[in-house]
């Protein structure tokens, strides 16, 4: 493999597509299907204050010894919580504007959008019910700040109460003025995304197989609309309902067609094939834009500046590194995304009662060998149609074909988890997951739904 400092080629692209971005192949002298089953999450929120007058108004992640920050990290101390510092574009009259995260000891951690939004970062774990014990820890710290501040949080796909003017570019940091500059050249949606959006990543092991793996990544792209419309919970934004059920999609429906999306082999034939799945995202990662390149400052590029062209012919005499090349694959944003595992994005963030059913959903369908292939049976015939189904998930579960299909799957998935080995399995979880298939999915309802439903009664 290249060194940082060489210059890559599209064979050196691939390469760490296979060797890195997958993860690690399993040892065959030890049960690798037992270490393939790791499941992670980064949950994010939307914070906010309520003054005396009891008005709901933005909040500041740095500025003074109250700012959101100051508070995370005296409340984060008290449990081992560790900031961590960057000193790129820190300003000088702001002392916490150095912290970009807050780690933990157990490889959990706080991090930061740069809207303010709050992300729950925990690390992989076991089973589904250590992963919801890691998360309530971290929650319980937003809790006590609840408790004793004028803060408050709320998990749902699209900040309900603030415009992007209200809420500003928070972070200052050399990769997001570039996703702001580059994203403004394209439309309005980039600041959107950026400010006033959250979701739930799901992070799943690939497989230590290549047969898994070809399988679990087709199957994971697959489920993406239908993955959207079942869980929707952004009806609202900056105070007006938007018309859709999944808001956050629709922005990055909209957003930049060259790096968001749905990635699969469009080849009947080769749709289990490890080299044609590697060609696939090799392809996507190739034809994207460069947003920025760290030596050229704040500088925009044109959009045919791609990593292809970059590699080919060099931007102002400079061919990429190894460092170049990790950066680019960091500004991809497909539905599934490669980073030594599978980070599933469809969710958006979904209220706290029922955060871990996306998880367990997810888990059933691919996770269980019999159930992965039972997915795949029932959602290839619409691998020519996932671009039309993303359209219609941002409705929730008003399409016909969703609302059947997703019925399927959910039922499927509940099956599925519930033949996992015990010690990945949790009671409680699948109790609710059971719930919410009653309440929510044979209703044909979402969460946008409920969320519509419980403020319009208030309003009454």
């Amino acid at each position: 493999m290249t060194t940082s400092g060489t210059f890559i080629s599209k064979e050196t692209c691939r390469n760490y597509i296979e060797e890195f971005l997958f993860g690690p192949v399993g040892n065959l002298n030890i049960d690798h299907k037992e270490i393939a089953r790791r499941i992670g999450a980064e949950l994010e929120c939307f914070p906010y204050a309520i003054n005396a007058q009891n008005k709901i108004l933005p909040v500041r992640l740095y500025g003074n010894s109250n700012s959101l920050m100051n508070v995370l990290v005296r409340h984060s101390a008290m449990k081992e919580g560790i900031p961590r510092r960057a000193f790129e574009n820190a300003l000088n009259d702001q002392q916490d504007s150095m912290i970009t995260a807050i780690d933990f000891p157990d490889g959990s951690s706080f991090h930061f959008e740069p809207g303010a939004q709050t992300e729950i970062s925990a690390a992989p774990c076991d089973s589904l019910g250590m992963l919801s014990d890691k998360i309530h820890f971290l929650q319980q710290i937003l809790h006590e700040i609840i408790n004793q501040s004028g803060f408050r949080f709320v998990q749902c796909g699209t900040n309900p109460w603030f415009s992007v003017d209200e809420i500003g570019m928070q972070i200052n940091k050399t990769r997001y003025r570039a996703m702001s500059r580059y994203f403004d050249s394209l439309n309005t949606f980039g600041r959107q995304m950026m400010l006033q959006s959250c979701s739930l990543q799901i992070n799943m092991d690939a497989g230590s197989d290549w047969d898994t793996r070809t399988k679990r990544f087709l199957a994971a792209n697959l489920l993406a609309p239908f993955a959207t419309a079942l869980f929707a919970h952004s009806p609202v934004i900056a105070g007006k309902v938007n018309g859709y059920k999944s808001y956050r999609s629709f922005i990055w429906q909209q957003l930049d067609t060259s790096r968001t999306g749905v990635i699969t082999t469009g080849k009947a034939k080769s749709i289990f094939d490890k080299e044609a799945m590697i060609d696939a995202y090799l392809n996507f990662a190739l034809k994207a834009p460069v947003i920025f390149i760290e030596e050229f400052g704040d500088e925009i590029f044109p959009p045919n500046i791609t990593l292809e062209y970059w590699i080919d012919h060099g931007v102002k005499d400079l061919k990429p590194t190894m460092s170049h090349l990790k950066n680019h694959f960091s500004l991809l944003f497909p539905e599934v995304r490669l980073k030594g595992y599978l980070e599933l994005r469809s969710v958006d963030a979904p209220p706290p009662e029922w955060q871990m059913v996306p998880v367990l959903f997810y888990c059933g369908l691919l996770y269980p060998d019999h159930y992965l292939n039972k997915t795949l049976d029932l959602l290839l015939p619409f691998e020519s149609e996932l671009h039309s189904l993303m359209e219609q998930a941002v409705f929730g579960l008003g399409s016909d074909v969703i609302f059947e299909t997703a019925k399927k799957l959910m039922s499927l998935s509940i099956e599925g988890f519930s033949g996992l080995p015990e010690s990945f399995l949790d009671k409680e979880i699948l109790d609710r997951a059971n719930t919410y298939y009653e309440k929510f999915t044979l209703q044909r309802k979402t969460f946008a739904d409920d969320w519509l439903e419980r403020n319009t009664s208030k309003r009454r």
